[in-house]
């Protein structure tokens, strides 16, 4: 199958393969380069979630991806309270 590559460097991975796959929009892909060639890999979304904050000790400050998910919760909770999309 084609894909082209945007002016971003981005490219979609058509429907078929995802299927194929089973890459959602929570799944993460891994590239490979190996002999000139590039593979993907599926890391599946418990994987990759499990993943986030392993880099913690390189990272400046790092905060829990719960602590991040909870603080998105309050800030669109204190937007609706508040009667509006600001």
């Amino acid at each position: 199958m084609y894909a082209k590559v945007s002016k971003k460097g981005r490219i979609t991975i058509p429907k078929a393969i995802r299927k194929q796959l089973d890459i959602d929009d929570h799944s993460a892909v891994l590239f490979i380069v190996e002999d000139n060639e590039v593979k993907l890999k599926v890391v599946p979304a418990a994987t990759a979630e499990s993943l986030a904050g392993s880099l913690k000790e390189y990272a400046a400050q790092y905060t829990p991806l719960d602590e991040i998910r909870k603080k998105i919760q309050k800030d669109i909770a204190r937007k609706a309270a508040e009667g509006g999309n600001r």
